[in-house]
């Protein structure tokens, strides 16, 4: 799935390269090795985008004997079957209009128009019209002694029992052979594709695959997502159910083969080295509501992968960098590469702590938001607009903040339509349920005050993580160049301007006037017990305001920010 952002150029980073989705590969493909069935449930969102098809090869082509069934063909490929049309035109058995027409009568079974048709009645025979092709008498066509078809066939020595009967009763014909419908039966059903991959017939599939004969044992994908409704075969309804769905079940088929698989294992008596296994990957309306809670506690020996928790902000930030190095900046009128890097950094996670692990969104506000706080609203609101994002409706109240390895009963819906995510080992909801789309060529809709401190929040969270070790760092440079301007004894000054000495610093003043925070050397400062240069100074102060600010979740504005990362690239040169 890699590709090319058509409006920068630059080249995607591909999923398979980001740490999460490596890691949760690692994670499948280990319990394949230990001969574990395994279920991967993905969201809508990604067999929509291919990243789920991705997914799957990268799991199953990992793998040294493996079976990929196929998906089953398109109803339009596959096409109805064609109805048996009785025959038109001259000298036709079963036809109508000139050529003969079906009456019930007193006269007989088949009554004719001009062509002839057949006849009984006290003559039993062929009553036969002008140039037809059965005919007796004057006509002198196909007929016998005993006034019965004769077929003009070689002899081939065998007596053939055609059914016709000779006591004036209608022929009787066998009936056609018909097969019981179900699964089993269903030339492009799951069973079929799967024994078809394996040259053998439906029923014998499950039986090929723990033959004792067979050498190393496959591991069977299947792409749940791909599967038609079943005839409902599974122990439980599933989704797929419900009014104008018949006895067709979501899902069905999945569930029998993990339960015929593992019945076969356990009598055949495998050890888990010697099993084949199952990798579906699946979305959670493509199977029965209980299979994935059944299979997670101990229905074939399973291993249930949800992706939940997979992507963090790493990954995030890894899919968005090739982007950001390509897309608009404000800050273009300063070429201070010091400077330039921390605002990249702080345009970055911002991007990554707004749109979380939706790396198609964080993509899309990667490119289309200049870094500039007063566009950042309409940016969010332009790209949701563009995107497919869950609705506000598809999210239920989050009662707790932190995630567990799954989701629970109640959130597995919204999960799946991505409403909820588990974020850096937290629930969050997708902020497309609560900040509202705003295409670019509609009005633009006013946020209101919810919205505008959830964005406030997260932007300052963001903000925070670039610039807070940048200020501790400035903080720690300006307090030792600071001790070369005390006008007081650092003991004394120690004792008047730190509202918490360090007490294990108690005999080393000189070191705990090095922990003294920006407030208290800002406060020494102006009581003249510390007297720095007018550039020490001035930064000093800015550091005071942008801890204060970033303290209270607030954000900093934009000339505040160019001002921090100006005086801490200057700040650096005065050190060396």
């Amino acid at each position: 799935m890699t590709r090319t952002e058509p409006r920068t150029g630059a080249r995607a980073v591909p999923p398979g390269d980001l740490p999460g989705v490596r890691a949760q590969l690692r994670g499948v493909t280990a319990d394949l090795a230990a001969g574990r069935n395994c279920l991967w449930l993905v969201t809508d969102a990604m067999v929509e985008s291919g990243l789920a098809d991705e997914l799957y090869r990268g799991a199953l082509f990992g793998t040294p004997v493996r079976v990929d069934v196929p998906p089953p063909p398109s109803p339009r490929a596959r096409g109805p079957e064609p109805k048996r049309e009785p025959a038109t035109g001259e000298g036709a058995g079963w036809a109508t209009g000139d050529g003969g027409a079906r009456a019930d009568g007193d006269a007989g079974v088949w009554a004719g128009g001009d062509g002839g048709a057949w006849a009984d009645g006290e003559g039993d025979g062929w009553a036969a019209g002008e140039g037809d092709g059965w005919a007796d008498g004057d006509a002198g066509a196909w007929a016998d002694g005993d006034d019965l078809p004769y077929l003009d066939l070689p002899d081939d020595g065998f007596d053939l029992d055609l059914g016709w009967s000779l006591d004036a009763r209608a022929p009787r014909v066998p009936a056609p052979r018909t097969e019981q419908p179900g699964p089993r039966h269903d030339p492009h059903g799951l069973l079929a594709r799967l024994a078809k991959e394996l040259s053998v017939d439906a029923d014998e599939a499950v039986a090929t695959l723990v033959d004792p004969g067979r050498g190393r044992r496959p591991v069977v994908g299947v792409r749940a997502w791909t599967e038609p409704d079943d005839h409902d075969g599974g122990t439980s309804p599933g989704p797929g159910t419900g009014p104008g769905t018949g006895t067709r079940a979501r899902g069905a088929a999945v569930e029998r083969l993990f339960r015929l698989l593992a019945a076969a294992v356990k009598d055949a008596g495998l050890p888990p080295g010697e099993r084949p296994r199952l990798l579906v990957v699946a979305r959670l309306r493509d199977l029965p509501e209980p299979l994935p809670d059944e299979l997670r506690h101990g229905l074939g020996d399973t291993a249930v992968h949800w992706w939940w928790g997979a992507l963090g902000r790493l990954d995030t930030a890894t899919a968005v960098a090739p982007i950001l190095d390509h897309g608009p900046d404000t800050s273009g009128r300063d070429r201070d590469p010091l400077a330039e890097r921390i605002r990249r950094a702080v345009r970055s996670e911002t991007v990554v702590e707004i749109c979380g692990p939706d790396l198609e969104l964080a993509r899309l506000l990667a490119l289309e938001w200049d870094g500039a706080q007063h566009t950042l609203g309409a940016a969010v609101g332009r790209c949701l607009a563009a995107a497919p994002t869950p609705v506000p409706s598809a999210c239920p109240p989050l009662r707790r903040i932190g995630a567990l390895l799954r989701p629970g009963a109640e959130l597995r819906q919204a999960w799946a339509a991505g409403a909820v995510v588990s974020w850096e080992g937290r629930l969050r909801a997708h902020v497309g349920v609560w900040h509202p789309a705003a295409p670019a060529d509609g009005p633009q809709p006013a946020p209101d005050g919810d919205v505008r401190a959830r964005l406030t929040a997260l932007v300052s969270q963001a903000q925070q993580r670039v610039l807070a070790p940048w200020i501790e760092e400035a903080r720690q440079r300006l307090a030792v160049r600071a001790l070369g301007h005390l006008n007081r004894p650092v003991a004394t000054l120690v004792a008047d301007y730190a509202d918490r000495p360090p007490a294990y610093l108690g005999g080393d003043p000189e070191r705990a006037f090095l922990e003294l925070q920006v407030g208290e050397l800002l406060r020494a400062h102006v009581s003249g017990a510390l007297a720095l240069p007018p550039r020490d100074a001035a930064l000093l102060r800015l550091l005071v305001t942008t801890r204060n600010v970033l303290a209270h979740r607030s954000v900093l504005y934009d000339r505040t920010l160019d001002e921090l990362c100006a005086e801490l690239s200057q700040a650096d040169l005065r050190a060396a």
